[in-house]
């Protein structure tokens, strides 16, 4: 089985003209997106806090995260990414893939796009 890979751009959220085409590894197993110190520092995403990380090996770390924009197919998201240590592999998590309506072929190896997010009904009180 290989790995599926998914580029995204991911920009500064006060300076949008700040960012980088990243090639990210499809991770349905985390919820967050992760770039290395370095994406982060080329992008100026600067640390807006700390998180509480549940590793894959079941280890607890805390890492910082920051705000961004995240831009697939001419859509933007705002969101945040967690900042791994240096020279870490990109992740994108199931929180993005959400935001883009992505659905993960796990026997295809491919990720595509929903037509529409999911909802109960439209209710307006």
């Amino acid at each position: 089985m290989s790995d599926i890979y998914l580029k995204l751009t991911i920009s500064n959220i006060k300076d949008p003209g700040r960012q980088q085409e990243v090639s990210f590894l499809v991770d349905t197993g985390a919820t967050r997106a992760w770039v290395s110190t370095e994406i982060a520092e080329a992008v100026g995403i600067e640390p807006a806090g700390t998180v509480p990380l549940e590793l894959a090996d079941g280890s607890i770390t805390e890492r910082p995260y920051g705000l961004c924009l995240f831009a697939y197919n001419g859509e933007i998201v705002a969101g945040n990414v967690v900042i791994g240590p240096p020279g870490c592999e990109p992740l994108v998590g199931t929180h993005v893939l959400q935001d883009f309506r992505m659905i993960v072929d796990l026997e295809r190896h491919e990720v595509t796009r929903g037509r529409a997010m999911r909802a109960k009904r439209e209710i307006c009180y």
